[in-house]
């Protein structure tokens, strides 16, 4: 990722990321979101056997990659846990540290903590509480997985759509800790795809047209929310480097 000397001014506007935007390469934020949607969508009609084959099961593309990037938010939000500016204020002690927790459940989860690598065989106690009868919990109750999954989207959609281009207006969330965990608008592609891809499936799942991008939507919308979750914590630390935090 590129780098230049802009830096956010210290205590106006440091949420939205003015400095951040010219910190990390559109390779990042832009392209990279972009053409896997298209990529997606491209081999889901094209090459459908192909993807069925290689990118549906369960340790297929998707899958695996699901589990490297929530692995990949975890060390991120390790890091930044690490850091002084963290440590010393108990709010962003506790937003980073979320962040990790959620990581690493959900790379947890998505590899049922190894069972999908290395095979061990459930207990009978276990397979009556789990309706796919892996080593997991969010196969238990939606209360481990759709709600969940429901707030991540949500916090997906309104903080990395919305709360951004309110900021960007220039009358609200421009100071104060809010602000400062506000995501920086490169966050907003990737964003905008995840709610492409739920908009994708809502209309999949209520009418009769099928599938139109995207096969298995809830699984590409995935990638982007993990996708978004690493892109945030990145920008998080360029953030940190170049605005301090509020007390």
């Amino acid at each position: 990722m590129s780098q230049t000397n802009h830096k956010d001014a210290p205590g106006a506007g440091a949420a939205h990321g003015a400095g951040v935007a010219n910190t990390i390469s559109p390779v990042y934020w832009l392209y990279a979101p972009l053409a896997a949607g298209v990529l997606l969508a491209v081999l889901a009609h094209g090459a459908p056997q192909f993807y069925a084959a290689y990118m549906e099961p369960e340790l297929g593309v998707l899958e695996t990659v699901h589990i490297l990037q929530a692995a990949a938010g975890a060390l991120l939000a390790a890091t930044l846990l690490a850091r002084a500016e963290v440590r010393a204020r108990s709010w962003l002690l506790a937003w980073i540290g979320l962040a990790f927790a959620g990581c690493v459940y959900i790379a947890g989860e998505e590899a049922s903590w190894g069972q999908h690598f290395f095979a061990w065989t459930t207990p009978d106690q276990w397979q009556a509480l789990n309706d796919q009868g892996e080593t997991n919990i969010h196969n238990i109750s939606s209360w481990f997985d759709q709600k969940p999954r429901l707030l991540l989207e949500l916090g997906v959609i309104i903080g990395g759509l919305i709360l951004p281009l309110v900021q960007r207006r220039g009358r609200v969330l421009q100071s104060g800790r809010l602000a400062y965990l506000v995501p920086p608008m490169i966050c907003l592609p990737t964003a905008a795809m995840a709610l492409v891809v739920r908009l994708d499936d809502v209309i999949t799942e209520t009418t009769a047209i099928g599938m139109l991008l995207f096969f298995r939507a809830s699984e590409v919308q995935e990638f982007f929310f993990y996708y978004f979750v690493c892109l945030y914590l990145a920008a998080f630390s360029r953030r940190l480097q170049s605005n301090p935090p509020p007390a």
